[in-house]
């Protein structure tokens, strides 16, 4: 993958107390289309599953009574009511390009749906079937994508992660569909009323890092960053301007978003004499970016995208590489139940990868499914608007409580929770280390920002 990454905040590292950052990219849901009520529970290969059999060997069952984002775990799973008409959810998620692909997004969506209708009755008792659409970098697609989720009757969109919503965005924006994105990733998504993240997005990683440089003694940054819209006005709008609040010194560093050779950028950082430096890629750049961090000797703090802590990336990158580097969530570190049903949901209801970036699908997916639940009345794009929109302080699955009423973020209305923590991994095996003194209060550090 190119330096168009755009997974700013596109993990919540590892499970807390584990030392195996493994543990978030269980095996996720077959390539499917369509989740429905009589979904065949299987458990995939690779990572062993956490759900103990207890009483009818379900999920739910396995951690009934435990408190998790939605009140308490139920004893006993139950089904949707397959006679009654499904919920139409409709999922746009970008796969299949080298500029970035994003499949255990969907996958993790998937997953989420297909526990939704086996163990938690359905939203309402009713099934949510999910209409899936694919675009692979291109504008033409993603509006074609839009256009089938309004000839298919969904009444909501999950967004996976799409670079090319510009696309589709007007015509979701046109027929009153939401969009809840588990990444907003252009500016378009940002700026629009219409458009429901749990996320902070790169604007929210960016802010956190700045933050957490400047309260560990950094008097100076800096700060590179894809020269692409999205990234540079978080970089340059917001990241910035909160440095120079805090009385940072800044140095910018853009770089064309199709690079791959990352060394003259880590380079021109450090030569700039910076405390603290930030480069925001993931995928394939996430190996050489800790590899010349560490080969270069810089001493200072290092911070970069939590979707480079994924356990087939840090696989590949010795301890004493990746121990130095600090990486955002927006999950936490405690013992989560959260967490633990992410993992044994994923690897009850999926046979391919969802961990990494998959975390942001699955909170998407929980959050509208309560969002839906909840409604008294008929289900329709209006009213899971209008549902959103009255959330303050609303819970949401492995992350921060939201407020959707567009002013978390002054100028991006669709950044519900863009609130951050920040974490290490070890040098050798123990837990991750949380680096941050718990939430970094983004909402407060861009407040008069526009």
């Amino acid at each position: 993958m190119t330096a168009l990454a755009v997974a700013g905040a596109c993990t919540e590292g590892p499970i807390p107390g584990s030392a195996d950052t493994a543990t978030t990219t269980t095996q996720a849901r077959a390539e499917s289309t369509i989740v429905d009520a009589d979904v065949t529970t299987t458990s995939s290969g690779g990572l062993p599953s956490t759900t103990a059999v207890a009483d009818d060997g379900s999920v739910v069952a396995a951690h009934a009574g435990r408190a998790w984002a939605f009140g308490v775990v139920p004893a006993l799973a139950t089904p949707a009511d397959s006679s009654a008409d499904p919920i139409v959810v409709g999922v746009i998620n970008q796969e299949n390009t080298p500029i970035g692909s994003f499949p255990e997004i969907r996958r993790a969506m998937e997953a989420a749906t297909a526990w939704i209708n086996a163990e938690l009755g359905g939203a309402g008792g009713r099934p949510i079937r999910l209409e899936t659409c694919i675009t692979s970098f291109s504008v033409e697609q993603s509006q074609a994508c839009a256009q089938q989720m309004v000839q298919a009757g969904a009444v909501a969109v999950l967004s996976g992660i799409d670079i090319t919503a510009t696309g589709s965005l007007p015509v979701l924006e046109q027929n009153g569909i939401p969009l809840v994105s588990s990444l907003p990733t252009t500016l378009a998504e940002l700026r629009s009323a219409n458009v429901f993240s749990f996320s902070g997005s790169i604007t929210g990683a960016y802010v956190a890092f700045v933050a957490d440089a400047h309260a560990k003694g950094a008097r100076s940054i800096a700060i590179a960053y894809g020269d692409f819209e999205s990234f540079s006005v978080p970089a340059t709008d917001y990241a910035a301007r909160v440095a120079e609040s805090l009385g940072m010194t800044v140095t910018l560093i853009p770089f064309p978003i199709t690079t791959t050779d990352f060394l003259p950028i880590v380079t021109t950082a450090i030569n700039s004499g910076a405390d603290a430096i930030t480069v925001a890629a993931a995928d394939s750049a996430c190996l050489p970016l800790m590899t010349s961090i560490h080969d270069l000797g810089y001493e200072g703090r290092a911070y970069i995208v939590g979707a480079c802590a994924a356990a087939e990336i840090i696989a590949q990158v010795p301890d004493e590489v990746q121990a130095p580097i600090i990486f955002n969530s927006e999950g936490t570190f405690d013992a989560s139940t959260d967490g633990d049903l992410f993992v044994a949901v994923t690897d009850r209801y999926a046979d391919a990868a969802a961990g990494g970036a998959g975390t942001i699908g699955f909170r998407a997916a929980m959050n509208l499914w309560a969002v839906l639940d909840r409604i008294d009345g008929v289900i329709t794009p209006e009213s899971i608007a209008a549902e959103l929109r009255a959330g303050k302080d609303a819970p949401s699955f492995w992350g921060h409580p939201y407020t959707c009423d567009g002013q978390q973020v002054p100028g991006f209305p669709a950044l519900c929770s863009p609130q951050a923590t920040l974490f290490r991994l070890p040098d050798d095996v123990g837990a991750v280390v949380q680096e941050s003194d718990g939430w970094i209060d983004v909402p407060a550090l861009v407040a008069g920002l526009a």
